[in-house]
């Protein structure tokens, strides 16, 4: 049977392993007939499960959406021998993975639409009843709405599938599915549970369907529509969000390590795909920190590493700002596990370094895939989002002033108005007098706080190199002691260096709040470095109208400054025109859909 959208054959339906591991411990695989099925709370909640398994697909968030088809100014695909790929911007309309993506969310609007017109039939509790409709009502125009935003004109689909011969469907207008999406979604938001119903964030919830209402309406007011009148909705729906209890986690990292290890912070993230492991095989697949993360064997759980910053990127950050070196590595590997730190000149070598499978918990690591979770939606997106649609109608009012400057300060280390005095970095006075056999114990005392612990990293001579900070700590009034033990070496010593965050204010700056334009620039700005390499950066810059020119700056920059071996990081902006902001449909649809058209230049 041929992969694509209207070739399916709704006689029958296949539900498939979840990637919401949290509320189905079933796995039905048997082709079930709609007639027979959607009649008891069990069949409602494996239909359920069936449209949010396409989530975790290698073709969407398993893979594609934050790898491939999120190539910007921010990154590049450090796989030197490829030469066409999507990622590349090289590609034609028979690429697999776009078609995969495509027939995937298809697939999920499908299944959300069978659900829709049978769920009458199902004998089980009413509130339940509703809670499930309304899941499946926001995940068919979650579907719609990444198609829209991938492939602009998509067909809108409102039914199920009856025949294999319903294959003809037009182009909708794009403000046609837009309007629907927002329906859909507006209903759902009355019919899901808050999100204090649960321990976790796979669930789609209201402070997730309101946040993605605030998403959905800030594209509506970008490009191409530019629909102004969209950023009172963006408002509206982001301070449901902000006064529903959410607040950011007081340290950045926390909040992916807490992903790697499979724990939740409803507070700080408001949805994820989840992935993970059942009986000791893959339950279900995923690639972050596998794809990307940091390049590692299988000792510390094998990661090809396959996606590098760009020096753009990475001197957008202030060296207070420590975000830079959680999202892009500081160190890579060695063939042991140690770790080497990279040399000031090394920024090309450096990885998307924000999921790391050093902090994987749940064992057999394979190799392809991982148990780490993705974010779809955090706080921080929220209040930045605020930020920009407040500023948008009024200017730089406090309010959009106010939720910017939340963000800044966890990035600095000063969170909800405290002060949070940290150990920024360790400066190495001795390497050690004596070789190190291994990596030593680097401890913390004194200074009167506490928390700081750390990393040694050795160099090849196997002497002590630098010391990576793994967590700053709090509360230090003077710079703690370090000691190292074991490791058979000695003679190393080290001092600490404070943030000084007491004396140092990384609020706005009045000159990025003197008017709406510059706020504009700040708040750009920030969203790259709060929500870098979460599969939104090519979304931002498209709806900006800055896509082509940003590419092509990066490409110019990587093609002067680059060292010789990074130059072909420039292929993906050198490949870019136009007709890239959105992808092409593909050929495989024209196959039997003979009502639709390709997207301008293809």
């Amino acid at each position: 049977m041929k992969r694509i959208l209207y070739s399916i054959l709704i006689s029958g339906m296949v539900l498939t392993s979840s990637s919401c591991k949290k509320f189905l411990d079933t796995t039905p695989t048997d082709f079930l007939s709609p007639k027979n099925f959607y009649r008891t709370e069990a069949d409602i909640n494996a239909a359920v499960t069936s449209i949010y398994d396409v989530l975790g697909k290698t073709s969407t968030y398993g893979r594609s959406f934050y790898f491939e088809m999120d190539v910007a100014d921010d990154s590049f695909i450090a796989l030197s021998s490829w030469t066409q790929d999507v990622g590349l911007y090289n590609y034609n309309p028979s690429d697999t993975k776009l078609t995969d993506a495509w027939v995937a969310l298809y697939n999920g609007i499908n299944r959300a639409n069978m659900l829709l017109e049978n769920i009458d039939k199902a004998s089980m509790d009413e509130t339940k009843k509703k809670a499930a409709r309304g899941e499946a009502l926001f995940l068919r125009a979650y579907y719609h709405f990444l198609l829209a935003n991938n492939w602009g004109n998509i067909p809108l689909k409102l039914t199920a599938t009856k025949s294999a011969s319903e294959v003809n469907f037009e182009n909708t207008p794009y403000a046609t599915t837009y309007k629907q999406i927002v329906s859909d979604m507006e209903q759902a938001a009355d019919m899901v549970n808050p999100i204090s119903t649960y321990t976790h964030s796979g669930r789609v919830t209201q402070s997730v369907v309101w946040g993605m209402l605030a998403r959905v309406n800030l594209k509506m007011a970008g490009a191409p529509m530019r629909d102004a009148s969209r950023y009172s909705e963006v408002v509206k729906w982001a301070q449901k969000v902000k006064t529903a209890g959410h607040s950011l986690n007081p340290d950045y990292k926390q909040v992916f390590i807490n992903m790697c290890q499979g724990k939740y912070d409803t507070k700080e993230v408001l949805w994820e795909v989840e992935f993970g492991k059942k009986n000791g095989t893959q339950d279900e697949e995923g690639s972050v920190g596998s794809i990307n993360g940091i390049g590692a064997n299988a000792t510390i759980g094998f990661s090809y590493g396959a996606k590098h910053t760009t020096e753009a990127y990475y001197n957008s950050f202030d060296n207070d700002d420590l975000r830079r070196d959680w999202n892009i590595s500081a160190y890579a590997y060695d063939t042991n596990g140690g770790k080497v730190a990279y040399a000031p000149s090394q920024i090309y070598n450096r990885y998307d370094a924000k999921w790391r499978r050093e902090y994987e918990t749940i064992t057999p690591k394979f190799n392809g895939t991982t148990s780490i979770n993705f974010p779809l939606l955090r706080y921080s997106d929220v209040l930045l989002m605020l930020a920009e649609a407040e500023n948008e109608i009024n200017g730089p009012t406090a309010t959009a002033v106010d939720a910017v400057n939340e963000v800044k300060r966890r990035a600095h280390g000063k969170s909800m108005g405290s002060l949070l005095e940290q150990v920024k970095s360790v400066t190495v006075t001795n390497g050690g007098t004596t070789d190190y056999t291994s990596v030593p114990t680097v401890t913390f005392t004194g200074g009167g706080g506490t928390g700081a612990t750390a990393t040694v990293i050795l160099n090849t001579l196997k002497r002590v190199s630098s010391i990576y900070m793994t967590n700053n700590g709090s509360g230090y009034t003077s710079a703690p002691t370090i000691t190292f033990t074991g490791g058979a070496g000695t003679g190393a010593t080290a001092t600490a260096v404070l943030s000084n965050i007491a004396g140092t204010n990384f609020d706005l700056k009045p000159i990025e709040t003197a008017s709406k334009e510059e706020l504009r620039t700040a708040i750009r700005k920030e969203r790259s470095l709060e929500l870098g390499y979460e599969g939104l950066r090519r979304f931002d810059l498209v709806r900006w109208g800055q896509f082509y020119s940003a590419m092509k700056s990066v490409a110019n920059q990587i093609t002067t400054s680059a060292p010789s071996d990074y130059k072909y990081a420039a292929k993906s902006g050198q490949n870019v025109s136009e007709k890239d902001t959105l992808f092409a449909i593909p050929a495989a649809e024209f196959n039997l859909n003979k009502a639709i058209k390709q997207n301008g230049g293809w």
